[in-house]
């Protein structure tokens, strides 16, 4: 309970402070606000993901690796999704954009950054044990998702919007259309 409330009020200090955040280097982060159409689309777009990758973890009956701990479920649904967000969306997003600037033309940089940033984020994932291929590429997928929102947007936090959507979503679906043991 403590560590669910010490979250809830983060995420309301993150949320009522976007883009005013300057420590701990979020301004490089890209932690800031962006408009009510793009927060929608993050919302949605986060929805239908969780949806679809439910369905698509149904359909070939494959463990969705949801966490059957309650405590690690909370994490993942209240602050895990920030955390990945911050380093996957926003500083390494900055640093790839930033170090490509160089080397590419802005339509070559943005399509680089955010598949490599959605690779990386779905190699992070290969620690959590027994991750199939089928996991891995609807993380890759999430993962550009959430990278081309961040890139839309100019927001990191828009992208953690669509992160912690698809998150509830995944564990929603799970509670409600739970399969049978077999």
């Amino acid at each position: 309970m403590f560590g669910a409330g010490g979250t809830a009020i983060f995420l309301v200090f993150a949320l009522q402070n976007l883009g005013r955040l300057r420590g701990l280097g979020l301004e490089y982060a890209g932690w800031r606000n962006t408009t009510r159409v793009r927060w929608l689309v993050a919302a949605c777009t986060g929805l239908v993901a969780g949806l679809a990758v439910f369905g698509i973890g149904s359909a070939s009956r494959q463990n969705l690796a949801l966490s059957n701990n309650w405590r690690l479920a909370l994490l993942q649904v209240t602050l895990g999704f920030v955390l990945e967000e911050l380093v996957f969306h926003g500083y390494l997003f900055t640093a790839l954009a930033w170090t490509l600037k160089k080397i590419a033309n802005d339509l070559a940089r943005h399509q680089l950054v955010v598949v490599t940033s959605a690779v990386a984020f779905a190699l992070a994932h290969l620690a959590q044990p027994g991750v199939s291929w089928l996991q891995l590429g609807c993380v890759t997928i999430t993962g550009t998702l959430y990278g081309w929102i961040r890139h839309q947007s100019a927001s990191t936090a828009a992208a953690a919007v669509s992160h912690a959507v698809y998150n509830l979503t995944l564990y929603a679906a799970a509670g409600i259309f739970a399969l049978p043991a077999s």
